[in-house]
């Protein structure tokens, strides 16, 4: 439990400095969308705060990570599908968005969170139930 608690603190962590970096360079986003600007703070507050949570609460911890990853994602793809801001064209915003590249990282992390949180409620519940090595039977 230990190595996923690291693993899930270094993806929330990463997720963290990235948007930390989308806020610091691109002040496209702070001039044409702000509330945007204001909701990814509020993420990269929520993934420090659940890096913390993830060490010091039980199992349940983990379900912060899920779905603020999953809210986050959501959102993110959101913006790519129907985020433009006024005045702007969709397809315009759009290879905007997916030329970026800190953008992308952030949606991949996101996924990568979501993964590791299912994958940390699943291994527990599959004990005794894996797959046994084939066997090679001999004449």
């Amino acid at each position: 439990m230990r190595i996923v608690r690291l693993v899930l603190s270094a993806a929330l962590g990463t997720s963290a400095l990235v948007g930390i970096q989308i806020l610091a360079t691109d002040y496209w986003l702070w001039s044409a969308a702000p509330t945007h600007a204001y909701g990814l703070m509020a993420f990269v507050a929520l993934d420090l705060a659940l890096i913390l949570g993830v060490w010091r609460v039980t199992r349940l911890a983990m379900i912060g990570p899920l779905l603020t990853a999953a809210f986050q994602f959501v959102a993110m793809l959101g913006d790519i599908i129907r985020g433009e801001p006024v005045g702007l064209p969709a397809a315009v915003f759009r290879n905007y968005l997916l030329a970026d590249t800190a953008y992308v990282s952030l949606l991949v992390t996101q996924g990568l969170i979501m993964a590791i949180a299912i994958g940390t409620w699943a291994l527990p519940h599959m004990h005794g139930h894996w797959p046994r090595p084939w066997r090679i039977v001999r004449n």
